[in-house]
């Protein structure tokens, strides 16, 4: 799994090999110090998932693979290569030098801390 900022690779990736990209199903919490995106990802490998961080904005891409079977010819082939895609604009609120990203049975997710001054900050008022 790879989180990369453009400044650090410019690695664009897209598909030669007949890529069908599906939104994955993703939910997105908030707590006061951080976001969290989880997205289910089902038949993907860890090492198959890309997130990118460029001009403030996170895309996920993650490819199936799809490896002949040694020693065997395809003689019908139903089965398309699949992969994932999604983008979310940070909107310069999150600390993109801290996120974590955690995959683990077909199910990513991505913490993503707030900046400081986006916490939300309790002000006690005296009144008289």
């Amino acid at each position: 799994m790879n989180i990369t900022k453009k400044e650090e690779t410019n690695k664009n990736i897209e598909s030669t090999r007949g890529y069908i990209y599906d939104t994955p199903y993703t939910d997105i919490f908030e707590s006061e110090n951080e976001y969290k995106i989880i997205f289910e990802l089902p038949g993907i490998e860890k090492e198959d998932i890309n997130i990118k961080i460029e001009k403030d904005i996170l895309t996920l891409t993650a490819e199936s693979k799809k490896e002949p079977i040694e020693g065997y010819q395809c003689i019908r082939e139903e089965m398309e290569f699949n992969g994932y895609q999604r983008s979310f604009n940070l909107n310069g609120v999150v600390n993109t030098d801290k996120i974590i990203a955690d995959y683990q049975d077909g199910t990513l997710t991505i913490t993503l801390p707030k900046k400081e001054e986006q916490k939300t900050k309790e002000i006690k008022i005296n009144i008289s």
